[in-house]
Formats: C-alpha cells, structure tokens, sequence
C-alpha cells in the first residue's frame, strides 16, 4: 500500500479545483467523492487528520434513538442509512451490536411508549437493523448482571453500529489519494484566503517550520467544525457566528468495571442519555453535554473532575453493588459538538447540516452528525459538481474503501516495530500522538499493556504535541 503525495501541475493554470480547509471526518468525506468524480483536490488541516471532535465521539454509527422524542424522523432515517452502508462498506471499522435501554417506573420513557419507538426505530431503517427485542424485568437483569432491581420493569433492545471513528476518516483520505491529482497535508494552517478573478489564491503555513506556500483553486470549502467561527474571523471573513458549541466527555473503564456484555443507554435523572458500550477490551462511557461559553477554549480540550463524577455517578445509580471510581478509569477524553445556533439548549438542537456561501464558490458546512459525514459531502459536492457540470453520481461514494490502515486493530493483531515504521512512512505521522491516538486508535499506551510497544515508542524520533503516550 502506498500512495502519491505530489500533484501534477502540468497544463494547469490553477493548483487544485477545489481547497478543503479542515481535515476531520466531513472534510475526509467531502474530499473522498471529489476524488472519486476525478476532482483535483487539496485537504488541508492545521493539525493532524481526523483529530479534535472527529476522534472524541461515542464511536457509534447510529440513528439517534433520541431523535425520535423530538419527531426528527427524517434525520434518523438519513442517518440509519448511512449507518447500515458503512456496515456493509467498511466491516473490519465497523460493527452492528445490541443496545440495552433499561426501564424503571421514574423513567422519561416507559417500556409500552419504548415499544413503540423502538418499532419505530426499526421502521426507519427499513427493516435494515436487526429487529428489537422487548424484555420483562427477570429477562432484563439475566442480561445486565449487576443491574439495579428496584423499580425496574423491563428493557427494550435494539441494534446500532459501532466505529473506530479516527481510522474511518483518516481511510477515506487515503482512498481519495488513489486518484493522482488530489492531496493532503496536515500540520498546514491556512492564514490567508483571497479571491483573485476567477479563483482562490490559499496561503498555508507549516505549523512547525513556519514556511509558507500559495496554492490556488475554483472552489473553497471550510469543514472546520467547532472551529468554524474562529477561522472564519481568522480569514478575516465577513461572517456571523453560527455554532453553538457542546462540550462532550467520554470514560474508558477497565474491562472488568462491570459484568455486562452489551451496550446499555441509561436515562440521567436530568433527562440526558448515556452509553455504556464494552469494546476494544475496555468499556466506553459517554457522554455529558455541556455548553461551551468561551469559545476561544475548544482546542485540544480535557475533561473536568466535575464531568468525570457526573458519568461515574450515572454508572453507580444503575450498578449500586459495582462501586465505579477512578481506580477503574483507564483514560478519559473530551471533544466538541459542532451545533449549528437554533434558539434551543444543546441536548434539543437538532443535528442537521447546514450549508452557507459568504463568498461566490467559498463554501462553509456545519453542523450535523459524525454518522451523517458521507451525506454532508454528498449534499455541498452537489452544488459544486453542478457548477463544474460534472454528472454526479452518488452511488461511487457507497464503494467500499480502496485503501485501509497498515494496522487495523491494534487489540487483535500483535503489533511490530515493522508496523510502526511503516505506518509512520507511509500514513503521514509527524506526532507521537498521530500515531498513538489515530493510527492505532489507543488512547494511551496502557490500553494496550505492551512493554514492548511502550518501549519503541520512547524511542521514537518524533515530534510530541503533548504527553499522551505516558
């Protein structure tokens, strides 16, 4: 497996069709079908690919079962779809497994209106996902070993999808590499757009060397996410601010915190959801939503003790006999949601995308889901296929990816010190984090428990942004 960094500039008065500043998972997406139509195309971020929120979700592919409370069907139909094609498209990144929605007589929802839902759930998918179950209270604590009984009245089941949400993005952008004329960089910081005629004139500088280049292109498109405010005022844009940011935080518990098998969705006493989902030889519990004031403050964010009690909590008024403290917290992590302002508290906002021109052939998208990344592409490609008078075919983006990651899971296959010069030659590591937290998807070292692992990478000749791998 390899892939050409370079671009042919032969014939070509202008570097690229289109620039895509931002290089998370809409932005892979947006950049995989450009591609895949025979688009020149550069993606650029100023840190690495698919890091910040595009690596800090539940790792789920799902519907949005909540979503359903709001009347969002067209969302959660959209979303099941593209939920159930990744499945089958990505298979060794994805997985359909069982959620378990335990119901108690204070519940918001009751077991006869989660019936219901989840009927509809189903409905929505088409009948894709694996039909729901309905379980009595003795069916739902054999289940659940640990589980609370008083007040307890039964459990609905349902299927939904989990990912390994850095490698999806960071494949899609390797499989767009495939077609010779497209590019990625990361570690660029775009400083500067200006529209010159009939093109965009893009100034980037290396992060690390601080040298600059000017590239140029017919289309720009801003898929910065949470950041989209901020690098908008940054380009010195004229704009209005448009997200409302969420503060998301995640645990990862020792695999042994609970006796559970499946993925539990545990209703707050504050009306919030929480998933509980055991993968990757650990436990994934997530996550609080919280709004964000200063938005100057979302890069790189951490979670706060206060948010960290809030989950254990949740985890201790479902599993009273477990005891969960941090002694059983492996590592824990917190990202940002990119809401799109609606007038409405975070946990109501809808999780539709928008899509905005402040400028002829500049485009800026946000909002939505990380589910939903491939449709968000689809839908802004569309404007600008129809300006190339390019036919757009929407079926080559549901093609299986054409290129995968050298290590696909770290848990389940031996890790060499080959791999790792591998991948760092070939799968655009410049970070020990790069290479930690995304392209082998490990939090920290510890999940992988490898003296071995642990000892290549403090010998490592790399770049470290923070200390992560201790």
């Amino acid at each position: 497996m390899h892939w050409e960094y370079g671009m042919d500039r032969e014939n070509l008065s202008i570097d690229f069709d289109t620039i895509i500043i931002g290089g998370g998972i809409v932005g892979a997406g947006i950049f995989r079908e450009q591609s895949l139509h025979g688009l020149s195309t550069l993606i650029i971020d100023q840190a690495d690919f698919n890091s910040q929120t595009s690596q800090g979700s539940s790792k789920m592919l799902h519907g949005g079962i909540r979503y359903l409370e709001n009347m969002d069907f067209a969302l959660v139909f959209e979303a099941l779809r593209e939920k159930n094609l990744w499945l089958k498209i990505s298979p060794h990144l994805t997985k359909e497994i069982p959620f378990f929605i335990p119901v108690y007589k204070e519940s918001k929802w009751p077991l006869f209106f989660l019936r219901v839902g989840l009927f509809i759930y189903d409905l929505l998918s088409l009948f894709k996902n694996s039909p729901h179950k309905v379980y009595n209270q003795k069916e739902t604590i054999k289940n659940l070993p640990g589980l609370r009984k008083k007040g307890l009245t039964g459990s609905g089941m349902y299927f939904d999808g989990i990912v390994d949400d850095s490698k999806l993005g960071l494949e899609c952008i390797y499989d767009g590499l495939n077609n010779k004329k497209c590019k990625a960089l990361n570690y660029k910081k775009v400083i500067a757009v200006k529209k010159n005629q009939n093109h965009f004139d893009v100034t980037y500088e290396d992060v690390f060397t601080k040298e600059k280049e000017v590239v140029t292109s017919k289309f720009v498109i801003m898929a910065t996410g949470p950041f989209t405010d901020q690098a908008m005022h940054a380009l010195k844009m004229e704009w209005t601010d448009i997200i409302l940011p969420s503060k998301g935080t995640h645990l990862w518990l020792k695999k042994d915190a609970l006796a559970i098998k499946d993925a539990m969705v545990l209703q707050t006493k504050d009306q919030r959801i929480i998933f509980v989902i055991p993968q990757r030889n650990a436990i994934l519990v997530g996550t609080t939503e919280i709004p964000i004031e200063n938005d100057s403050k979302i890069l790189d964010i951490k979670p706060t003790e206060e948010e960290i009690q809030y989950l254990l909590d949740s985890i201790n008024e479902y599993f009273p006999e477990a005891h969960i403290d941090h002694d059983q917290i492996i590592s824990s992590f917190a990202a940002v949601r990119p809401l799109v302002k609606s007038g409405v508290n975070s946990s109501k906002t809808s999780r539709n995308h928008k899509i905005y021109m402040p400028e002829n052939n500049f485009y800026v998208i946000a909002g939505g889901k990380y589910t939903t990344f491939r449709k968000m592409a689809e839908d802004i490609n569309a404007k600008i296929f129809k300006k190339l008078n390019i036919n757009h075919n929407k079926k080559l983006s549901e093609t299986p990816l054409r290129s995968t990651s050298i290590v696909k899971d770290p848990f389940t296959k031996k890790i060499t010190k080959e791999d790792i010069l591998n991948i760092i030659e070939k799968e655009f590591v410049q970070t020990k984090e790069d290479l930690l937290l995304r392209r082998l998807s490990l939090p920290s070292l510890r999940h992988l428990n490898d003296s071995e692992i642990e000892e290549i990478f403090q010998g490592l000749e790399l770049k470290s942004v923070r200390d992560t791998d201790k």
